[in-house]
């Protein structure tokens, strides 16, 4: 018992350690503890495809990192889009930030912005920005909306999932929203070459509350589009503001009930 205990405080010292030399932010150690004394999960810190990545271990973070990286799924889900080296991207449901680390990668002398809106995946995700010493990576914690205020994010039952459009378990946090409009002009955006909404059914708002002004600021638009938590809203509406914009439209990855998958818009 005490040789496995003194196993565990070592273990402790090497992850407060490496939190501490690596992003500087000590707050954020007490965080991952007192998350991990709350609900069981462990902070994990592994090196994959040459990143450090910080996920809780057991985890769905681990089926997210296992379509991250060497097998990610979204730049080759649109091959239409090559990343050049000075590109902007921003990642909307970055969660703990792996296809931002990876962006990164692809942007040397470009831009990421990581948008994510649970606070606890945000701390995940700013860990492995400064893990990985990822200067070109801009870490937000919004809820990207229609409008402006405070929002609930209603938490799923997992670490993901979690939606501003559906309530699933009762429980949530209230977090910040930001429309696209605005985030734009804060982070003085004029261009944006690809952007991915993986933000279970607040693409939706996003999007259809986005004006057609501002969508001209867009090359190349994933859309992950999630009906089944945004039953107020239809692909129709979608697929018209996008064309009255000038993109073009193709679907992929189209669950077989239709109420989930992917729609990628290019500019014309």
């Amino acid at each position: 018992m005490e040789e496995n205990e003194g196993r565990q405080a070592k273990k402790s010292k090497v992850i407060r350690y490496k939190i501490l030399k690596y992003t500087g932010i000590s707050g954020l150690y007490r965080f991952f503890t007192r998350k991990h004394e709350a609900s069981g999960y462990k902070l994990a810190i592994e090196e994959k495809s040459g990143f450090l990545v910080a996920h809780r271990s057991g985890t769905t973070d681990l089926q997210v990192i296992e379509h991250s990286f060497e097998n990610d799924i979204f730049f080759s889900g649109v091959p239409e889009y090559t990343p050049s080296e000075n590109d902007i991207m921003i990642d909307v449901g970055a969660h703990i930030g792996t296809f931002s680390m990876l962006a990164s990668r692809k942007v040397p002398k470009g831009k990421v912005f990581a948008i994510e809106a649970c606070r606890e995946s945000y701390n995940y995700c700013l860990v492995n920005k400064k893990l990985n010493d990822l200067n070109n990576v801009e870490t937000c914690n919004y809820a990207l909306h229609d409008k402006e205020g405070t929002i609930k994010l209603n938490y799923d039952t997992e670490g993901w999932g979690h939606s501003i459009t559906s309530v699933l378990t009762g429980e949530g946090e209230e977090v910040q929203a930001i429309s696209m409009e605005s985030f734009m002009s804060k982070y003085k955006i004029d261009q944006c070459n690809f952007i991915k909404f993986n933000c279970e059914g607040a693409e939706f708002p996003i999007i259809l509350g986005t004006p057609i002004s501002i969508l001209a600021k867009f090359k190349f638009m994933l859309v992950l589009y999630h009906l089944d938590l945004a039953p107020e809203s239809s692909l129709v509406q979608l697929e018209n503001h996008f064309t009255n914009a000038g993109f073009k439209l193709r679907f992929s990855n189209v669950h077989p009930n239709g109420k989930r998958g992917w729609l990628i818009a290019t500019k014309s």
